[in-house]
């Protein structure tokens, strides 16, 4: 039995800074003691002083903290103990565990509670001041202060230390890893073979298993007569599988396994108890390859499988027929599609294979072909014909499924009652059935990559004036006075040019030509004497002529108004004048009845309108 100690150590209670002082005594004074801190020996140094007088035992503590709060023993050798705690009084009242094991992936809580709310608190880890994150939560309420690591890893292995003034306290957090086993064989497993060439197969976790570790359940198969056993399923949650005869390469009995794994192992398989014949569905030998066609070509497509089946073939989800626009074949194991006469509209479309537990796809793409119109011949390209008759233009395309467009002065045709379009082969058409004078114009054939022009003239029926009464085509002005030369032509969209003396006459500011409805109408503003001559209206063939005369208004003598009386000296100069209304107006001189002639006495003289 241990010896008993002669006198035991006693509680002790002292102020944070003070200094606490532990005694005991032994029964012996040559008995060695060691002290300790709980678990943690103490070492003679500046924060504690051991010391031994003949029985006693001494331990003394410089600078009492809160970590200093404990429990204290002194053991002598034979294992004989004595325990005593010493509290320390201070502003905290709770200090943090000396340490606190935690398992990775855990949280690691820490809780310090001091005498007085709103103090100043820190936290820190190996020296450096924690702040709040997502890893790292603080917290208060009141006296108590909280840290939380949460999932904290080996890493986060360290010394926390919680300060409030001078006062503080610290814990050495560490970081274990979790004890992990490899999972558990499932059980209960089950084998559903009522079914056409496929099986069920089922099995449940093991009651022990661990649900916080993701596990997969791994299914393998065995040809019977092989010793191979190959993965041919997994799952992670799911605990049944269904074998389909189309998952084996080749028929046979099969056999099958389970078993679970997770990142720290495997567990043992399960054998399934019992045998199944499989047989596997059709294999695609030969893909589907894409094609790529000019537009009116035929595009093929083949895929070739490992059996004989049946199949169905989509254009981009519509389930095709043969008919003269699909060929569809098969010769044993080979399916062809054939697509003839294709269209611009069917490029990007895709085409599908499906047989029995097989599906292929691929694309179809089609270029638009290059179409160039052949030369056309003059005759053919300008067509001249009367009123009533058929108008015909035609071309030719450089590939049979070119379309085309038909336009006349830049407006788009369409078929109407008098209107045809037609295409035959590689000829582009239209017919006029009856034409008419608005059905002159020009003509356009369009396609993407080239244009042909057709110039079309039909001509109305002759062009008729109506009669004219003959004052009408004699006319006779002053000068000065407006003349108007009128006349009416049987079609509104007949051409009409006017001439004088055999020259075209060209409208400005004295003359109007005027055209309204079938009137044609020639009006001088202000005639001259130079206006008189022959006019005449020709359209077409025909023509109708006017003779306008223009007659200068009398000479009248506007000053003086009255006779005049003069008289002079002999030897004195006479002057006789006067002013015409018109500067070119002649005038005679008479005296006494007799014509007066110009001599060297008499001078005639003629300025502008004075005489």
């Amino acid at each position: 039995p241990a010896v008993r100690f002669r006198r035991s150590l006693q509680d002790v209670e002292v102020r944070e800074r003070g200094m606490a002082v532990l005694e005991c005594e032994v029964p012996n004074e040559g008995i060695p003691t060691a002290w300790y801190l709980e678990d943690q020996r103490l070492q003679p140094g500046g924060k504690y002083g051991i010391e031994q007088k003949g029985t006693r035992r001494r331990l003394t503590i410089q600078d009492v903290g809160a970590d200093d709060d404990g429990v204290y023993l002194c053991e002598m050798p034979d294992g004989g103990k004595s325990i005593a705690e010493l509290a320390v009084k201070g502003k905290i009242v709770k200090k943090l565990p000396r340490k606190l094991d935690v398992l990775e992936g855990e949280n690691a809580v820490f809780c310090v509670e001091v005498e007085e709310e709103n103090m100043d608190v820190h936290w820190f880890k190996d020296g450096l001041k924690l702040r709040e994150s997502h890893q790292t939560i603080l917290k208060s309420f009141g006296k108590t202060h909280i840290l939380v690591f949460v999932n904290v890893f080996h890493g986060d292995t360290g010394v926390v230390t919680f300060v409030v003034g001078r006062s503080k306290t610290s814990s050495r957090l560490r970081v274990k890893a979790a004890r992990h086993s490899p999972p558990i064989c499932p059980v209960g497993v089950e084998m559903d073979v009522d079914r056409p060439n496929s099986v069920l197969l089922s099995w449940e976790p093991a009651p022990t298993s661990q649900t916080t570790t993701r596990s997969v359940y791994v299914l393998e198969r065995q040809e019977v007569g092989s010793q191979d056993w190959l993965r041919c399923a997994t799952s992670d949650t799911a605990t049944s599988a269904e074998v389909m005869g189309d998952s084996v390469p080749c028929e046979g009995d099969y056999r099958f396994r389970v078993c679970c794994i997770n990142k720290y192992g495997r567990s043992g398989h399960v054998e399934f108890p019992k045998v199944v014949h499989l047989v596997p569905g059709p294999k695609i030998s030969t893909p589907l390859q894409g094609c790529e066609v000019t537009e009116g070509e035929d595009a093929l497509f083949s895929i070739d499988l490992s059996v004989m089946v049946t199949g169905t073939w989509f254009l981009n989800s519509t389930q095709l027929q043969d008919s003269q626009r699909y060929s569809i074949q098969q010769a044993k194991t080979q399916h062809s599609l054939v697509i003839h006469s294709t269209k611009v509209e069917d490029h990007e479309a895709e085409v599908t294979f499906i047989a029995n537990g097989v599906r292929d796809s691929a694309v179809l793409k089609v270029q638009a072909a290059v179409v160039k119109f052949s030369p056309m011949s003059e005759s053919d390209s300008n067509k001249r014909v009367e009123t009533g008759d058929p108008v015909v233009l035609y071309c030719e395309v450089s590939h049979p499924s070119a379309r085309v467009g038909w336009f006349k002065d830049g407006v788009e045709l369409q078929v109407t009652d008098g209107l045809n379009i037609q295409s035959e082969g590689n000829m582009r058409r239209i017919v006029i059935q009856s034409a008419e004078f608005t059905d002159s114009g020009v003509y356009t054939c369009e396609t993407m990559g080239d244009i042909i022009k057709f110039n079309v003239e039909v001509e109305g029926p002759p062009v008729q004036f109506s009669e004219v009464p003959e004052e009408e085509l004699q006319k006779s002005a002053m000068e000065l006075d407006p003349v108007v030369l009128t006349c009416e032509v049987s079609r509104e969209d007949a051409n009409a040019t006017w001439y004088k003396d055999g020259v075209e006459v060209q409208a400005s500011d004295n003359i109007t030509i005027q055209t309204e409805g079938t009137m044609r109408r020639l009006i001088i503003r202000c005639a001259e004497t130079s206006d008189a001559g022959t006019y005449s209206c020709q359209s077409g063939d025909n023509s109708l002529s006017f003779t306008v005369n223009i007659k200068e208004p009398p000479v009248m003598i506007v000053e003086p108004k009255e006779d005049v009386v003069m008289e002079g000296h002999i030897s004195e100069q006479v002057v006789l004048q006067c002013e015409l209304s018109r500067s070119s107006g002649k005038v005679h001189w008479f005296k006494d009845g007799l014509q007066v002639l110009e001599t060297e006495n008499v001078q005639l003289t003629s300025e502008g309108p004075y005489r």
